[in-house]
């Protein structure tokens, strides 16, 4: 009985051993990730451009843009081999101000079509203010976080001085 408990027990632990050894999961993350499609920009003017992405989609497949409520094609592109897209789409300079989707449909990492949409918000005229450096509400040349440091720094300065000159003060009596 010694001699098969000596046999198994060691067999036994090497049993053990091998299974709690980590390996790599092959399973995919749960629940699978939807694809996703993004603009640049959600403000945009007619005849500009704005860039969409993506992620998740099936890689080598084709996502289709589409301008809602009008139906109108804006484009497609190929999805990487990552599964991520990326399509620089230009607005139809006939398009009327107002709320729109641009829908991006394709197929997903399971084969199966999808469709994804982005609600835009197009405005008639130009949306930036004509060019040159945006004002900022200040004429400093100096950022203020760097005027407060050195407001703090002089603080520190002043009260480390004035701490050695209570000390001196005590250790020589006056």
């Amino acid at each position: 009985m010694k001699k098969l408990a000596a046999v198994v027990m060691p067999a036994l632990m090497v049993v053990l051993l091998v299974g709690l050894v980590p390996t790599s999961a092959s399973a995919q993350p749960y629940p699978p990730r939807r694809p996703t499609c993004n603009v640049s920009d959600t403000t945009i003017s007619p005849g500009d451009q704005v860039t969409v992405t993506g992620k998740h989609w099936r890689p080598g497949s084709t996502v289709t843009f589409t301008l809602q409520p009008e139906g109108m094609n804006l484009g497609s592109t190929t999805v990487g081999v990552n599964g991520k897209f990326s399509a620089v789409l230009t607005i139809p300079t006939n398009i009327v101000p107002g709320p729109h989707t641009i829908e991006c449909s394709g197929i997903n990492r399971k084969g199966i079509a999808v469709v994804r949409a982005i609600t835009i918000q197009i405005v008639a005229g130009v949306v930036s203010g004509g060019g040159g450096t945006a004002f900022t509400g200040t004429i400093l040349n100096v950022p203020l976080w760097m005027v407060l440091i050195a407001a703090l720094f002089a603080a520190g300065v002043t009260a480390v001085a004035i701490g050695r000159r209570r000390r001196r003060s005590v250790r020589t009596g006056s």
